[in-house]
């Protein structure tokens, strides 16, 4: 069949454009859409297989990443258990040489004079040496094995400097060393509150802990809850002369004026006994009662200062509770503060004092100005029945605090009684244990969290008191301090009253926790907030505007 002609009088070379095109030789309609469709699939291919390329490397990628994190939280774990152990294994090691030491002791008195004794007392002091020795450096890499037990298994030695090596062909390559965050060796974030390059209670490496740990973990014992020795800013007098002391308190008063400069020498730098003895001195001497003598000299703040330091610890608590209960209205922080801060032999005497000068029991004043579950709280606290002992009960730790979590957050209302059994019979240490116990397990973040959340009123600050009390008790006068000094004006009495109370007593360490907690020094808050003579006779016995 003949193609298209060209135009008239102009014939075209075959093979340019113009020329005649066979028909058979042009491209089908359907062979153009064959290679349209065979290119659409083509590319759909390409994309389906990169598709599904990257979803497989996405997928091994997760799986090396959450094989690595479990590895090393396998690791960090058997590391705390390990320090949990060695722990609890170190505490009954003590404990048994405690008993052994105790129950030799005991058979060393029933032998005395006796042959036997000698022996007892050389085995004693072989174990008192035993109980002393520090324990064996850790070696790096983690603690070293027991001299006769079991050695460390070939396969799973302590890990090595820079962190665990994984050597398996085709395994995971070396994780970083110290320094990378969340391998073993590097210090968490600093977010995480532990010192650059250490475990908060740890060494640098895997060693054993240089620290207990402030709350209690799982399985392990609490922190130490040995008493801590407390100091007053004022001391026994070396070489006291009671004589001397009252010559010179008679002359600052004899005739017009008072010499306070010679009055406050004194009686600011002498210790609660000793300014009793001056009293039955200076009546000796001079047949007058040296009390109302400083009474009649003086006035303001500095007359109630030196009254209340003038009585016995037990007249002064008994004088200040029967004042925050006369008259109209009752000074609840007053009873708060004598009744959970006190010891039982000093409530003992506290209730002799007030019924002797009162006509009535200290119980019988309490139950006639409070009320409702308040009036049980502080019954409760009158009758001195809290155990003292040292000893930590960390199983009836656990226990109470389970009863305490029943009977408020776990139970719809709140069951006043049970709190007010433990927190007014068990001994301070063995409180702060359950406290700490509790706080494992609440949802409050502290005890006092929870109290603030399950009462009110006077309970509140009741319970809330024996909790501070016993998880510190200075940190808890600091407070009273501040409190009566912060603001506008001055809470002259209660500062009166918590100085002469204290002073002889714990005031070291009340200046520390003040100073730790409000960053200025109890001394220059006294200094800012009173004046005259009583300033003087505050900062006296306080140690002076101190500086930290």
């Amino acid at each position: 069949m003949a193609g298209y002609p060209p135009p008239a009088g102009y014939p075209v070379p075959e093979g340019y454009p113009g020329a005649s095109v066979p028909l058979e030789d042009t491209p089908a309609q359907e062979d153009i859409l064959a290679l349209q469709v065979a290119d659409i699939l083509a590319l759909q291919a390409v994309d389906i297989l990169a598709l599904q390329v990257a979803d497989i490397l996405a997928l091994q990628a997760a799986d090396i990443l959450a094989l690595q994190a479990a590895d090393i939280l396998a690791l960090q774990v058997a590391d705390t258990l390990a320090l949990q152990v060695v722990d609890i294994l170190a505490l009954q090691v003590a404990d048994i040489l405690a008993l052994q030491v105790a129950d030799i002791l005991a058979l060393q008195a029933r032998l005395k004079g006796t042959p036997v004794a000698r022996t007892m007392s050389t085995l004693t002091q072989v174990i008192l040496h035993l109980e002393d020795t520090p324990p064996q450096e850790a070696a790096p890499g983690g603690y070293p094995a027991p001299a006769s037990g079991y050695a460390y298994p070939a396969a799973a030695p302590p890990p090595a400097q820079g962190g665990y090596q994984f050597v398996t062909p085709g395994g995971y390559p070396p994780q970083p060393g110290p320094g990378a965050q969340g391998h073993p060796g590097a210090a968490p974030p600093a977010a995480y509150g532990a010192p650059p390059g250490m475990y908060t209670g740890q060494t640098s490496s895997y060693g054993a802990p240089t620290a207990p740990p402030t709350l209690l973990a799982a399985g392990a014992s609490p922190p130490s809850h040995k008493q801590e020795e407390c100091t007053g800013t004022v001391h026994k007098t070396p070489n006291f002369d009671a004589e001397s002391d009252c010559r010179v308190l008679k002359k600052a008063m004899k005739g017009w004026g008072t010499d306070e400069n010679s009055l406050i020498a004194i009686l600011g730098d002498r210790t609660t006994d000793e300014l009793q003895v001056l009293k039955k001195m200076y009546k000796t001497m001079h047949g007058k009662d040296l009390e109302k003598e400083l009474m009649s000299e003086l006035s303001g703040d500095l007359k109630y200062t030196v009254k209340l330091l003038m009585m016995s610890r037990a007249e002064r608590d008994s004088y200040c509770l029967s004042k925050a209960m006369a008259g109209l209205g009752t000074d609840e922080m007053v009873l708060i503060e004598i009744l959970t801060s006190r010891s039982n032999q000093e409530i003992e005497a506290i209730s002799s004092v007030f019924e002797k000068h009162n006509k009535r029991s200290l119980e019988a004043a309490l139950r006639s100005e409070t009320s409702a579950t308040f009036k049980k709280l502080l019954t409760a606290l009158c009758q001195g029945n809290r155990n003292e002992s040292a000893k930590v009960d960390l199983a009836k730790a656990s226990l109470d605090a389970q009863t305490l979590k029943k009977s408020g957050e776990d139970k719809w209302g709140t069951d006043e009684s049970e709190f007010i059994l433990i927190l007014c019979t068990r001994s301070l240490p063995q409180l702060k244990a359950t406290f700490l116990e509790y706080q494992r397990n609440s949802k409050h973040r502290s005890m006092v969290d929870a109290i603030e959340s399950e009462f009110s009123g006077d309970l509140r600050r009741g319970l809330k008191a024996i909790v501070e009390i016993a998880m510190d008790k200075q940190a808890y006068f600091a407070h009273r301090l501040y409190r009566s000094m912060k603001g506008l004006g001055t809470d002259d009495k209660t500062l009166a009253r918590l100085v002469t109370t204290r002073y002889d007593v714990d005031m070291v360490q009340i200046k520390q926790r003040f100073h730790q907690k409000y960053n200025q020094s109890l001394g220059q808050f006294i200094h800012d907030d009173t004046s005259g003579d009583y300033r003087k006779l505050l900062l006296k016995l306080v140690g002076g505007v101190q500086t930290f």
